[in-house]
């Protein structure tokens, strides 16, 4: 058996990103990368985006976020990643993933399982980034998925007004 049909997964997003990584697809070889100035967010940058969602979904009394969240899901962004120029990517295609993922496996399903795990340990989960080598979070391992920084709006999601 070759090692060209073994699958492995693509190592986590770093700081220094941009250079292009070698993965396995079922049988080929192809080269993925990151876009220029695209970079894994850290543990505190994840921190505050979750603690801003939660001011966001109060201040808009729920309705108001779930439209937006609705209306930008397809971006790979909540509201408070938009804000902040965060992207959702998918682990095995590196870009931003679509509002299936994002509402049904991510928000849904990765929601429910993480709700019940965090709630279990007390709250200790909301800080996996912080110990986690890949920065991920359990809704992020359940969906298979990196929280990435897009400052400059790389895949170009947001309207032009010009």
């Amino acid at each position: 058996m070759s090692n060209d049909s073994v699958s492995t997964p693509p190592p986590p997003p770093t700081a220094g990103f941009a250079a292009p990584r070698p993965v396995a697809a079922a049988g080929q070889r192809s080269v993925m990368s990151l876009p220029a100035g695209v970079t894994a967010v850290s543990p505190w940058a994840r921190l505050g985006a979750y603690l801003l969602e939660v001011l966001l979904m109060t201040f808009t009394l729920w309705i108001g976020w779930l439209i937006w969240a609705a209306m930008i899901a397809g971006t790979g962004q909540t509201p408070a990643k938009r804000l902040l120029g965060h992207r959702v990517i998918g682990a095995e295609t590196l870009r931003p993933v679509g509002f299936g993922k994002m509402f049904w496996v991510r928000w849904l399903l990765a929601g429910i399982v993480a709700g019940f795990a965090i709630t279990f340990t007390l709250g200790i989960l909301l800080f996996m980034p912080f110990w986690d080598r890949r920065n991920q979070n359990l809704w992020d391992k359940v969906s298979n998925t990196y929280v990435v920084c897009d400052p400059d709006d790389v895949w170009q999601t947001k309207p032009s007004l010009a």
